[in-house]
């Protein structure tokens, strides 16, 4: 009885401290389960802005592409035209070596317009506005015998304009260029950086899931060795009970064959004062009474 009573307490003191156990490793595992999950969403909002920056990154290559376009159209068309321009320069300078002219027609256009802002803005003599009148008179017909000349200066001219027309719009287009190859690149960069993060997370996440099955292991572990001291506890505890019962019942049946001994003897004194004839006192009969209800 007593070693039972000893295996019973020192199952109670394991028991005790299994359940210690458990509540500890309990404890650990759903900390490191937590930690899994705000790590997991951590890497879906990571997630969430690299696939933002993925498609800011891909307008930015479209937008790229096209302003790279705009701006080698502009430049060809600049080529282009400074290639005409070079062509009508030597027709140019061919026709004022056939017509011996020494200067521009455009020249001889702005000396005329000169004479006739003079005649009419300055107080001229008679004699002096007649001699401009005739110096006007001579290069416009000059101007006129060279209008050849005059329309390939004005065609140059022309050109001249579209051109820089158009390298004015390869340097806007080379500008905007710039500033979206500058954004291209703080999205890259992010994108990049991003995603080093991630996998340093994951790393993280990875650890924390399996020290959280390493927890949950050992939780199943624990818990198996618990429920199998519950178990032998329960069968200790009911052994012992069963063991008391039995000593309570022997105790009893010890007590009841020494009362039945006792009153067997006083049956027997009670039968010998009959045969004698001998006065029977009251203990007698209650004797004589509980034998009959035997």
């Amino acid at each position: 009885m007593s070693n039972e009573k000893n295996e019973l307490n020192g199952l109670r003191e394991e028991i005790n401290n299994l359940k210690s156990q458990l509540n500890s490793i309990n404890e650990d595992k759903e900390e490191w389960f937590k930690k899994k999950e705000e790590l997991k969403k951590e890497i879906h909002e990571l997630i969430d802005k690299v696939k933002k920056a993925k498609k800011e990154s891909d307008v930015s290559s479209s937008e790229v592409e096209k302003l790279k376009k705009e701006r080698d159209s502009y430049n060809a068309q600049v080529k282009e035209l400074i290639t005409k321009i070079r062509v009508l320069n030597d027709e140019k300078n061919k026709l004022l070596k056939k017509y011996n002219l020494k200067e521009d027609p455009s020249k001889i256009k702005e000396n005329i317009d000169k004479l006739n802002e003079r005649i009419e803005t300055e107080a001229l003599s008679f004699d002096k506005e007649k001699k401009l009148m005739e110096q006007i008179k001579r290069l416009k017909k000059v101007y006129e015998q060279v209008g050849s000349v005059k329309e390939v200066s004005d065609k140059i001219d022309s050109i001249s304009k579209e051109i820089e027309n158009a390298k004015k719009k390869a340097n806007e287009a080379h500008n905007k260029l710039k500033k979206v190859m500058k954004e291209h690149k703080s999205w890259f960069s992010e994108f990049f950086s991003i995603s080093k993060q991630i996998n340093m997370i994951k790393k993280q996440q990875e650890w924390a899931f399996d020290m959280f099955i390493s927890f949950k292991k050992k939780f199943v572990e624990i818990s198996g060795q618990l429920k199998n001291k519950l178990i032998r506890a329960k069968e200790v505890s009911q052994k012992a009970d069963g063991d008391k019962k039995i000593k309570r019942k022997f105790k009893e049946d010890e007590v009841k064959k020494k009362q039945e001994k006792i009153l067997d003897e006083k049956i027997k004194k009670v039968e010998e004062k009959i045969k004698k004839g001998e006065k029977l006192t009251t203990e007698d009969l209650i004797a004589m009474q509980g034998k009959k209800e035997e």
